[in-house]
């Protein structure tokens, strides 16, 4: 399919509500205000949880998208998260989006902490499945309520191209290019397709390094969607080309490197 059906550019900020962040009501009408299309947000226990976050966000503001990005199906009952995604779709005017998936590794230990059984895989993605259809049932005739699925795997993929609005690719640092091709494949034509930018040149923060490991050059030679590298004009050649190839067509930005893409933003956004 590739460039049979190119999607816009779109440009979202990851960002949980964190003390360092400040007042979040505050925070998401900043990120409104410079002309980011969403703002996505983790979920990391004990801070606030994504629903509660997201209702906050919503509203704070008037014409930015707020997802969660993403709830844990082990951790949220598939009906009462459902409830939860249409309830603010509708009170929003349309602004939520629901991003669930499988969830981290370290989410066990939020499971535990919480009280709740983490599951197999297998359980753990028919959760997921069934988190997505009691939305659907919920939603009924009236609007649908968006989801974002991230998905890494063979068969989140699956699921991802057949219930998903938009799918975000949960794959590893050193997933080759070749690799990467294979699994957006599926994907393109039918869904959004959203990748997260953890490095922009060459300096990443410790906390970065910890989630994506320090060897950039070899992030670099895999052409990892993780990293954009060298000025404004080689950064929007590179998402584009990576737009042609892969699909991605949803950049999501970690705080730490907005400032950074503004320029790449401002030039194409919606494009």
């Amino acid at each position: 399919m590739g460039t049979m059906a190119t999607n816009p550019f779109r440009f979202a900020v990851t960002a949980l509500p964190a003390p360092n962040l400040g007042d979040w009501a505050s925070y998401a009408r900043a990120v409104e205000a410079d002309g980011f299309d969403a703002l996505l947000i983790p979920e990391n226990y004990p801070l606030p949880d994504g629903f509660t976050a997201a209702g906050v966000a919503l509203g704070a503001t008037t014409t930015l998208e707020v997802g969660t990005f993403v709830v844990a199906s082990p951790l949220h009952d598939p009906r009462h998260a459902a409830w939860q995604a249409r309830s603010l779709a509708t009170v929003s005017g349309g602004r939520f989006r629901l991003g669930i998936g499988t969830g981290r590794p370290d989410v066990a230990a939020d499971a535990e902490a919480l009280g709740v059984p983490y599951g197999t895989a297998g359980e753990r993605l028919a959760r997921v499945q069934q988190t997505i259809d009691a939305l659907a049932e919920i939603d009924g005739d009236g609007p649908h309520t968006p989801v974002l699925l991230a998905a890494g795997g063979p068969k989140a993929l699956a699921l991802g191209a057949a219930r998903a609005d938009t799918v975000a690719l949960a794959v590893p640092p050193s997933t080759t290019a070749q690799q990467l091709a294979a699994a957006t494949e599926p994907l393109r034509g039918r869904v959004e397709i959203a990748a997260s930018v953890f490095v922009v040149g060459r300096e990443a923060p410790e906390f970065v390094q910890r989630f994506i490991g320090s060897d950039l050059d070899a992030l670099a030679a895999n052409d990892s969607p993780a990293l954009l590298d060298g000025d404004t004009d080689q950064i929007c050649e590179t998402l584009i080309r990576r737009r042609e190839q892969y699909g991605i067509s949803l950049l999501s930005l970690g705080g730490h490197t907005v400032d950074a893409m503004r320029p790449v933003v401002a030039r194409l956004r919606g494009r």
